[in-house]
């Protein structure tokens, strides 16, 4: 999950929500993420997850951040009965973290360094 000091994740999305990303950074996202709650922020996984059938998540972003271990620690969220880990990240942090932005998947853009 490190790669140079630096930890990889990967954010799965749709084609035009992928662009906006690589051309303005991260937005938070809310839902009830099957909770009672309302979360918001912008999910990242340790592995490139795919897309549930019908879904219109085509494109695969991988994002290397510049991040402590305690600060990331704090976002993850944690599951059971997974072979990966997954955490939910304020976008503002994202952004500010995020050293590189690379869609690796269904998409010609390129890599961008933040």
């Amino acid at each position: 999950m490190r790669h140079n000091g630096r930890f990889i994740f990967y954010h799965r999305t749709n084609t035009d929500n992928a662009r906006a990303i690589m051309n303005s950074g991260f937005r938070n996202r809310s839902g009830y993420f099957l909770s009672n709650r309302i979360w918001t922020g912008v999910w990242l996984s340790s592995v490139p997850v795919d897309s549930e059938p019908g879904s219109e998540k085509d494109a695969l972003l991988m994002v290397k951040l510049d991040i402590d271990e305690p600060e990331l620690s704090r976002w993850e969220w944690a599951g059971e009965g997974r072979s990966y880990r997954e955490w939910l990240l304020p976008a503002a942090i994202l952004n500010r973290s995020a050293a590189e932005v690379e869609v690796i998947d269904q998409m010609e853009v390129s890599t961008v360094a933040a």
